[in-house]
């Protein structure tokens, strides 16, 4: 086994960011995704012609990177989907941006990746 391997799968990578939300009175910790939870968040956001659609993807941002500081667990679930989407669109934007930047993730990384799923598909 080489010990360069060993170095980058042991590394603790993420990155987080305390992020003020004054639309809900709070502040959260935002954190980077995981490569398998951007790849799954970059699928859904393919519709099935190939392009992109970042509304779909949206509420999985944030249900994926926003955390409590002060316990460390994940403030969302899927099954808060629906009310988060009714919340201030600031907030949310807010949140999603953060995410967002610390994943990598932008839309010309998901229109990328729904030009390469296309591809796959012919």
């Amino acid at each position: 086994m080489s010990l360069l391997r060993d170095k980058i799968l042991s590394a603790d990578d993420t990155t987080s960011q305390m992020v003020e939300v004054p639309e809900w009175g709070a502040t959260i910790e935002v954190r980077s995704m995981t490569g398998a939870a951007r790849a799954k968040i970059m699928a859904l956001a393919t519709t099935e012609t190939g392009e992109a659609d970042i509304a779909r993807v949206y509420p999985e941002v944030i249900i994926g990177c926003a955390f409590d500081p002060e316990t460390g667990e994940p403030l969302f679930t899927s099954e808060d989907r629906e009310m988060l989407m009714q919340k201030n669109a600031s907030a949310l934007d807010k949140v999603a941006t953060v995410a967002s930047e610390l994943s990598g993730f932008t839309e010309k990384s998901v229109d990328k990746a729904g030009k390469d799923f296309s591809k796959a598909e012919n």
